[in-house]
């Protein structure tokens, strides 16, 4: 797997490139939970999609997957260390070589044309209220069923 990531100013997408679809959505589910993304994960193949994200949400992510990376794939060595100034210097470390390994892959991959920018998992859209709609009303519903309860008894000849 592969990361790539293109710089847009105060925004930014980081590709995902794999030939194993289960791996680019792993990887996604990754940079949603640790933070990096809230928007979707957008196709441009069968073996590369993108996410849009921050700089700032970039750097946090690598943080925070560094540090379940480290207790995870070392627990004899950092487990009940977690609070130790050794075990946040291996954070960081981890962390900025990671970033610095993306910085180093960037390529553009996606046209940056407003039209089709993902901003963020927020949705808008207008809503009118529709002033012929009364709110339900329960007695008028009951009378209305009785009258033609009995208006289907008159026309059946009771």
């Amino acid at each position: 797997m592969r990361l790539v990531y293109q710089s847009l100013g105060t925004a930014s997408y980081v590709g995902i490139e794999s030939k194993d679809e289960n791996e680019i959505v792993e990887q996604y589910y990754s940079l949603w939970n640790h933070g990096a993304t809230g928007g979707k994960l957008h196709w441009m193949s069968e073996t590369f999609a993108y996410i849009s994200t921050t700089p700032e949400a970039l750097e946090d992510y690598f943080h925070n997957s560094s540090y379940h990376l480290l207790l995870n794939n070392y627990p004899d060595t950092w487990e009940g260390k977690e609070e130790t100034e050794e075990f946040n210097a291996e954070i960081h470390k981890l962390a900025e070589k990671r970033l610095a390994d993306l910085m180093e892959n960037r390529e553009t991959f996606h046209s940056t044309n407003p039209r089709t920018f993902d901003y963020s998992l927020g949705k808008t859209e207008s809503h009118s209220l529709d002033l012929a709609t009364q709110p339900f009303d329960e007695e008028a519903y009951k009378q209305g069923y009785e009258q033609k309860q009995r208006s289907a008894a008159k026309l059946l000849g009771d």
